[in-house]
């Protein structure tokens, strides 16, 4: 599986990378000397015989066809049942065909003669199509099936759903199973997290909420002991967050951000794949650096899901290190994971083996075997899911390579197979059984065990039941070790009942994760503020990085009027990236303030960093009027007024602001004098502010976003048609273009105005007719033509869609009377308005258009194709998948991964792009076509 956006190219256009593959071997000469062993479908007990383990371990088999088939997730109950969700749907076929058959199922398995392999299943959900994530929660079992997430309740005691609930919609988005919702991770703050999502869901007190958080990973999550979150990408193994996200939303400069410091950290960056057979079967093994000389998979392409090594099987010395899934190469890699203070760091761990010199921490020879998530359970070892199939890549991307190659090794689907593996360390025993948590006494002596499965479910258990004495016996903090007192307090945060001199007591806890997860706890207590203010920025000098971290993050959460700013300014000013992005989470609703008090300081232009950075944060707020009385003309005369190296910074933090924004114009009423046409600056200067320039307008603006001027003809048609505007179209458009609620959609970024001559011409000479979705809002509604009104003759007509095209920051082209009466000619004798079938069925030119072709990377043999979607940019492999691309700017798009500024000569015409991801460019030359 690759990624939806820039397979490969993602991957290879970064510098060491690059080098690598321009240098690698010929993947053609490589399949063409190598020796493709068979794939037959294996027994499990065969399957078994071909994998290696690390030293000191063992594979067992927990379960096999006919009990479970095509298992994509697992959760277990309390007592140690195992929940599998069954993706039976996936892939009938190479192509595809039937994805949509409701046959995906629950089951519930069971070891009754607890010997370590299930002998017993019940259907506890069927019916379901594709199927891909669950949660067994004390509320109940969350089931994610596309569109819905459901809440299912045994209510007959007979391990089946008698009672379904639907709480949200559920992987509504995205293309394809490889790239939608999955995981239902409960956290150990009691929300719920999911990767491929922008989303947390929390169920408390019988209601469901959900909240925005940062989008992580593709598919798997998981968290560490002290609820950090990892992830992971199929082309990168390991991603984690050194913070909670949520702090980084409370801002719109830090929430906007593209690449927040500390979030989506990449730990395994370089890590390559060892496993231990020959990789004809990827996806796209033809192309150069897929394959080493040996024939084997070079890099990763199917990383899916991880654990995080939490139970207590396998040694004190493995807690918190990270196994992960490479489906592709039918392996699992260990990575060491160390976590201290502000870092996290991972050592990828390959052991020795005999024929190939390096291997993973688990590989086999079994092509089919196909690891597709892995999770730490109730006996403290490692699960693994193993698909079992010869194709994992969805159709959406399956190559033409691909589809051959398992047309020859005859991979299709094998029939109703699947397995769960369970990796055992062998020289400590196993339990095989979890231990009971019936009661309050089991349930607080579990907060305690080595065991963060049994920890975790203790806490869940203890909130949900909510016991009358239970509050008192978690506050008496001495009577837990330090992992047990964490669980303590996060349950005592979902009672709503940690008081305050138990707050002041783990504050002052040896352990620094107590004493930051206190910090973070304490926010919400009920104290006065003045308290929370001084026990909070007491610790703001503590020995551990972690706690300082913290420290500035829960200042920044205090309320405005006992927010400490002046301290917290100061450890911006002179902090690194990471405390300057927490000073910076904490200034809403004082951006401003903030941003000019550090202008005014004599050495402010040395801290030009820390500037751009508090300017950011100020135009975000001023633009989404998030600070009140505050808007961007009041910031343009604070970079006015300050000295050139400060004013630089100002403008380029203005500048960040708007291309995060998505790169919408701001539309001031008036000029404002920094971008006087007659203004003298300096070079670095002058540039910035051209730069700054295009993402500002207004009215009679002659250049708005970079725009050419318009010739004097142009220019007066534009002034008819401003006038013709106000007084037709503004009455259901409104005077500033925004749309009249229930009576017309907004025209500012539309579009309908912006892309095509030939669909704003017909729309305004014959109407248009609903349904249209504009701005997330279904208009069905149906706009009249004015062809026959004399006032909409061509020169009229021609000049109202040049206004539409130069206002409220638009910075399209003109159009010409000519080209009017070329489409009136065109449509003529039409009587009903447009609808949206009609209008993109037309071959027309398309303002994007320009942009679409190939380029080439400056690496051999690799190129890009840009090309228009509907509306919109994608940008991809020649002939393979693309993911989309925003508008941005002036010529600039941008995806998560990737952003790209076209080069636009003098009339307008496409010559070259520079690309740029995560801080390092490349030229992309286009070819001809």
């Amino acid at each position: 599986m690759r990624r939806i956006l820039l397979i490969l190219v993602l991957v290879v256009v970064l510098g060491a990378i690059a080098l690598r593959v321009w240098r690698g071997p010929d993947p053609a000469e490589i399949l063409a000397r190598i020796e493709i062993p068979p794939a037959p479908v294996l027994s499990p007990a065969e399957e078994q015989a071909t994998f290696r383990t690390a030293p000191g371990f063992r594979v067992e088999l927990v379960a096999a066809e006919p009990l479970v088939v095509d298992p994509v997730a697992i959760d277990w109950d309390d007592e140690g049942r195992l929940y599998v969700v069954e993706m039976r749907g996936f892939m009938p076929d190479i192509e595809g065909r039937g994805e949509d058959r409701p046959v995906g199922r629950i089951v519930v398995l069971e070891d009754t003669d607890a010997d370590g392999q299930m002998d017993d299943s019940h259907v506890f959900l069927e019916g379901l199509v594709l199927p891909r994530a669950i949660a067994v929660l004390p509320e109940g079992v969350l089931v994610g099936v596309p569109p819905d997430l459901w809440l299912c309740r045994d209510t007959r005691g007979d391990r089946s759903c008698g009672e379904r609930t639907r709480l949200s919609e559920y992987a509504a988005v995205g293309s394809g199973p490889e790239h939608q919702e999955n995981g239902l991770l409960a956290g150990l703050d009691g929300w719920l997290y999911n990767a491929k999502s922008k989303r947390r869901f929390r169920l408390q007190d019988g209601d469901f909420r959900s909240e925005p958080t940062i989008f992580r990973g593709q598919w798997g999550i998981a968290q560490d002991d002290s609820g950090r979150l990892f992830y992971n990408h199929n082309s990168g193994f390991l991603y984690a967050d050194v913070f909670p996200a949520e702090y980084s939303m409370r801002q719109p400069g830090t929430a906007l951000r593209r690449s927040p410091v500390g979030l989506n950290v990449p730990l395994a960056a370089d890590a390559q794949v060892f496993a231990v057979r020959v990789a004809p079967g990827l996806n796209r093994a033809y192309l150069a650096g897929s394959l080493r000389r040996d024939g084997r998979q070079a890099g990763p392409t199917g990383v899916s899901g991880l654990a995080i090594q939490r139970g207590h099987q396998y040694g004190a010395e493995w807690v918190g290190d990270a196994f992960v899934p490479e489906a592709a190469g039918s392996a699992v890699a260990h990575f060491a994971v160390e976590g201290s203070g502000t870092e996290v760091r991972a050592e990828h761990r390959l052991y020795d083996d005999d024929d190939f010199g390096s291997r993973e921490f688990l590989v086999s020879t079994d092509e089919r075997f196909r690891p597709v998530d892995a999770e730490f359970g109730p006996d403290g070892a490692i699960w693994l899911i193993d698909m079992y199939r010869g194709v994992i890549q969805h159709a959406d991307y399956v190559s033409d390579y691909l589809r051959a190659y398992v047309a020859r090794q005859q991979l299709g689907r094998p029939g109703a197979t699947g397995r769960i593996w369970r990796i055992v360390r062998e020289d400590l025993p196993i339990e095989r059984r979890p231990p009971s948590l019936a009661n309050l006494t089991q349930q607080l002596e579990a907060l305690d065990h080595a065991n963060g499965w049994v920890r975790d479910r203790a806490q869940r258990r203890i909130v949900h039941e909510a016991a009358e004495d239970a509050a008192a016996s978690l506050r008496r903090l001495e009577d837990f070790g330090p992992l047990g007192r964490r669980h303590a307090l996060w349950a005592l945060e979902g009672l709503a009942a940690l008081d305050e001199r138990t707050w002041r007591r783990a504050l002052a806890d040896p352990d620094p994760e107590t004493r930051k997860l206190a910090l973070r706890l304490g926010e919400q207590i009920d104290t006065a503020e003045v308290v929370r203010r001084n026990e909070i920025a007491a610790r703001i000098d503590d020995p551990d990085p972690g706690v300082r971290l913290q420290v500035l993050h829960s200042l920044g959460s205090l309320p405005r009027e006992t927010r400490p700013l002046a301290r917290l300014l100061e450890r911006g000013r002179a902090g690194g990236p990471l405390v300057q992005q927490a000073v910076l989470s904490g200034l809403s609703g004082v951006e401003f303030a903030s941003l000019r008090g550090e202008t005014l300081r004599g050495d402010a232009g040395e801290a030009t960093d820390w500037l751009r950075g508090l300017a950011v944060a100020a135009h975000q707020a001023a633009r989404l009027g998030a600070e009140p009385r505050v808007d961007v003309p009041r910031i343009l005369d604070l970079v006015e007024s300050s000295a050139e190296s400060v004013r630089i910074a100002l403008l380029e933090g203005i500048v960040e602001a708007q291309r995060a924004g998505g790169g919408r114009a701001v539309e001031l009423l008036v000029p404002h004098p920094l971008f006087a046409p007659e203004r003298t600056s300096g070079a670095a200067e002058a540039a910035a502010i051209l730069t700054a320039r295009s993402y500002f307008t207004w009215p009679g603006d002659p250049t708005p976003g970079g725009a050419r001027p318009l010739s004097p003809r142009e220019e007066e048609l534009r002034q008819g048609g401003a006038a013709l505007f106000a007084q037709t179209c503004a009455a259901c458009h409104g005077e500033s273009g925004a749309g009249i609620p229930g009576l017309a959609p907004s025209l500012v970024g539309s579009t309908w105005v912006r892309d095509s001559d030939d669909w704003l011409a017909r729309i305004v000479l014959d109407g248009l007719m609903g349904p249209v979705r504009i701005d997330d809002v279904e208009w069905n509604l149906s706009m009249p033509g004015h062809a026959q009104d004399p006032r909409f003759d061509d020169d009229a007509i021609a000049g109202l869609l040049t206004y539409l095209r130069r206002a409220w920051g638009h910075a399209d082209a003109a159009v010409s009377p000519e080209t009017v009466a070329r489409i009136r000619s065109e449509r003529a004798g039409r009587a009903l308005p447009w609808t949206l079938a009609e209008l993109h069925a037309l071959s027309i030119s398309h303002r994007l258009d320009r942009y679409a072709g190939i380029y080439a990377v400056p690496i051999v043999g690799i190129e890009l194709e840009v090309k228009r979607v509907g509306s919109t940019l994608a940008v991809g492999l020649p002939k393979g998948p693309s993911g989309p691309l925003q508008e941005i700017g002036p010529h600039l798009f941008s995806s998560e991964e990737l952003m790209i500024q076209f080069e636009a000569d003098a009339s307008g015409q496409i010559e070259a792009a520079t690309a740029v991801r995560d801080g390092t460019s490349f030229p992309l030359s286009r070819k001809e076509e």
